[in-house]
């Protein structure tokens, strides 16, 4: 009698939000099914709900300034469109500031996959920073240390909320995974 993935996903999230250690949570499902890295990851990104209260001043801190992103983006996109037309317009400013407020739910939902994302998107777009450097270095300069901060803050905050996952990851010491029970 196997358990499909959607059924041991289930029996997890209802053995860990029933306070079971996530160490024997893990060791219960481990070589079934699921993948132990799958099986770790899940375990890792299930929001602990005392973290998110603990952390409740940086997390409004996070939604504070990715809200302030979300109306910088549509500005922004809302001069760009202009130059283009109407609906470009339109387009444009939706779009820039619906990014960063997907962004924002996710942070306030407090999903792991939205802090890697974000982490990793803004990471893939740095080089492009500086394509202006030589016409306006102080303002590159400037823009750039604004997202390298947010997203080393976004980083710091991923690892308070889940400290069992890496970057990408599930944590893994000495070939084996580790959780903060």
């Amino acid at each position: 009698n196997t358990l499909d993935k959607k059924e041991i996903k289930r029996q997890l999230v209802a053995m860990l939000d029933a306070g079971r250690s996530k160490t024997e949570t893990f060791k219960t499902f481990s070589g079934g099914a699921v993948k132990d890295r799958v099986l770790a990851y899940w375990i890792g990104a299930h929001p602990d709900p005392a973290r998110p209260a603990q952390h409740q001043g940086k997390m409004k801190i996070l939604l504070a300034l990715t809200i302030a992103q979300a109306v910088l983006g549509a500005i922004a996109g809302f001069f760009l469109g202009m130059m283009i037309g109407p609906i470009a317009t339109l387009f444009f400013t939706l779009f820039a500031a619906g990014i960063p407020l997907l962004f924002a739910y996710g942070f306030y939902t407090v999903k792991a996959q939205f802090y890697t994302v974000y982490v990793i998107l803004s990471l893939s777009q740095f080089p492009r920073l500086f394509k202006d450097f030589s016409e306006d270095p102080v303002s590159v300069l400037i823009g750039a240390a604004i997202t390298l901060a947010m997203v080393f803050f976004v980083a710091y905050m991923k690892n308070l909320l889940f400290p069992d996952l890496g970057f990408i990851g599930p944590k893994k010491i000495k070939g084996q995974f580790v959780f903060s029970d």
